[in-house]
């Protein structure tokens, strides 16, 4: 069951490598937290209640509900619903999710006697996960989009973290969770910022941006 689940979770980054439409990618958050959430509860044996408190509090309440009814709101306030113009066409960037992601699975069938305590399955869909969403925002010219992919790269991280939640799982996830609380919040204000300056969202046009001069 919990190899499934994280095998889903790797699924979930092609389809949003394949649509342009912004809310489909908040929908994916959502599913994203909902599997993480899962894989911890099926993945996570021995757990002692702060731990399970907290990592329920982390996958279902913030990364499930919270972030995306914060992003569905942006988008709804800028009108900003599609990324179309991406440096390459949608098709390429499904076909090349999957040769990573297919890559990943192959990894998690290898075992590294060197570090054991990492679990194969969670490495190898983790750092296909992270790379994937790393490549996205690259290509991807939407403000808006970049900030999701930033969360599912940290999705990955988290996916990453939990193959060592036996040994410190309070202390990784709560750093973890305080740089998305801090970048997600932060972005967002900057996003309303520059949707009231500009006509869109490029990521072009962050090179616009200039501190203001004033008159003595």
């Amino acid at each position: 069951m919990e190899n499934a689940l994280i095998i889903i979770f790797g699924l979930t980054m092609l389809y949003m490598a394949a649509t342009s439409r912004l809310m489909a990618h908040v929908r994916i958050l959502v599913l994203q937290g909902i599997l993480l959430f899962l894989i911890c509860y099926f993945g996570i044996e021995h757990a002692d209640i702060l731990t399970i408190l907290f990592l329920t509090f982390e996958t279902l309440i913030v990364k499930a509900i919270v972030i995306p009814m914060f992003l569905n709101k942006i988008v709804k306030q800028t009108h900003e619903y599609r990324d179309m113009e991406a440096n390459i066409p949608h098709f390429y960037c499904l076909v090349i999710s999957s040769v990573i992601l297919f890559a990943g699975f192959l990894i998690s069938d290898f075992h590294f006697p060197a570090i054991k305590m990492i679990n194969p399955i969670y490495f190898g869909v983790s750092i296909a996960v992270i790379i994937i969403s790393l490549i996205l925002i690259t290509i991807k010219h939407k403000i808006l989009t970049n900030v999701i992919e930033f969360i599912t790269m940290e999705n990955g991280i988290f996916l990453l973290s939990l193959s060592v939640a036996k040994e410190m799982p309070v202390i990784v996830n709560l750093g973890v969770l305080l740089d998305v609380f801090i970048a997600v919040f932060i972005l967002g204000l900057l996003v309303n910022r520059i949707n009231k300056e500009f006509d869109g969202l490029e990521v072009t046009q962050l090179s616009d941006l200039k501190d203001c001069e004033y008159d003595d």
